[in-house]
């Protein structure tokens, strides 16, 4: 991979790594506003909603641990000259799969074998996006130009 492109990938990673601290800043806020309020219950409804809210942070939070771990390691692969490299069968990662997921450790075909022994593979269900022109948007505060 040339170094130009080595850059924006590098550059995707900490924009990501970025947006993931700034969500779990606002996370911690939103968490401290909970317990603020959790001091003073109203209902029973308040303190459900509360707890679901509490529940979706954590989960959220993990999720976002995770991929800062694989950020961390691709950035890590940067500096030794190994990123891009398939941890799977040691061929480069199309340089279009790193743009749409710049922390991937495989190629597609190694992460689809990778979530298949790890029991998350979800298999494509022939989803066709529709041509765009069968779609007819009608719309009166539209005119022509």
């Amino acid at each position: 991979m040339d170094k130009e492109k080595l850059l924006e990938c590098r550059d995707r990673l900490n924009t990501e790594k970025k947006k993931i601290l700034e969500r779990y800043l606002k996370k911690e806020d939103t968490q401290h506003r909970i317990e603020e309020e959790a001091k003073e219950p109203g209902d029973w409804e308040d303190m459900s909603q509360m707890t679901y809210t509490e529940e979706l942070l954590d989960n959220l939070s993990q999720r976002e641990i995770e991929m800062l771990k694989e950020i961390d390691n691709a950035l890590r692969k940067i500096e030794s000259g190994t990123y891009g490299i398939c941890e799977g069968c040691g061929n480069e990662i199309p340089y279009a799969r790193l743009c749409a997921i710049p922390w991937t450790r495989f190629c597609a075909n190694c992460a689809e074998e990778y979530e298949r022994e790890m029991g998350t593979y979800m298999p494509s269900m022939g989803f066709e996006t529709p041509l765009t022109e069968d779609i007819q948007i009608e719309r009166e505060d539209i005119g022509e130009a």
